[in-house]
């Protein structure tokens, strides 16, 4: 019986260490998403084609959402909702959204928020890219 009285102790002083440590890693987490790669499809697009992007980003607490943000010509930024695609390791994935028509000689802008899985949700933001479309 005493045996079985250490095991248990044992086991319960592990499960709060490793507790302790997995709450340590969560809350040492002050930066948002690595966003690692960018892509944007159709590489030339033509007027009124659908515009794709599509992420991919990791995070040690892992990553939660992502937004598109979008504006075409002097317009108002718009932003749009990224859906999972794909998980590519434990803390991280792929991200993917679409937008447009996109109409002629126009230019469009573009760039990405990612959210962590934190406590205190952190983010990062990617470049701003721009593509012209021309007719």
């Amino acid at each position: 019986m005493r045996d079985q009285t250490k095991l248990i102790a044992m086991g319960i002083l592990l499960m709060i260490g490793l507790s302790a440590a997995i709450v340590m890693i969560v809350l040492d987490d002050v930066e948002g998403p690595y966003i690692y790669e960018v892509d944007i499809l159709p590489v030339d697009p033509a007027p009124g084609d659908m515009i794709s992007v599509t992420i991919y980003c990791i995070d040690r607490s892992g990553v939660s959402g992502a937004t598109l943000h979008s504006r075409i010509g002097d317009g108002e930024w718009e932003d749009y909702e990224m859906h999972f695609l794909a998980c590519l390791c434990i803390a991280g994935g792929r991200w993917v959204a679409q937008f447009g028509p996109v109409p002629a000689n126009t230019t469009v802008q573009v760039y990405v928020t990612a959210y962590d899985n934190a406590p205190i949700s952190n983010s990062a933001d990617t470049q701003v890219f721009e593509i012209y479309i021309s007719e």
